[in-house]
């Protein structure tokens, strides 16, 4: 949950210089029994990319956290605008990915 795009920017908006213990407790974080095996698939993609750089498993990845959160395709939209700074490409293919999921 910690590699995607969503997780991030809900840290975002609780930082204000840096990210506290306190914070990450906060966070609303899908328990592994909500989830069902999308959390397996999650862990298993997190374990890949830090294993090696795979831009379609990070697509893979972040559309599976926006799904496991519930988001709409606009609030998931919005999400990744957020992030001027990953190119658009990757969030293009997040939004495409998360529209197959």
């Amino acid at each position: 949950m910690f590699n995607s795009l969503l997780v991030n920017f809900l840290v975002r908006l609780r930082v204000t210089t840096h990210v506290t213990t306190a914070i990450v407790e906060r966070l609303p974080i899908p328990l592994a029994e909500e989830a069902g095996p999308v959390f397996e698939d999650v862990g298993s993609i997190a374990r890949a990319l830090g294993q090696r750089h795979e831009p379609a498993l990070e697509a893979r990845l972040n559309a599976m956290v926006a799904k496991l959160y519930q988001l709409s395709e606009d609030e998931f939209s919005h999400v990744l605008q957020t992030f001027p700074l990953i190119p658009k490409e990757d969030r293009d293919r997040a939004m495409s990915e998360f529209g197959r999921l």
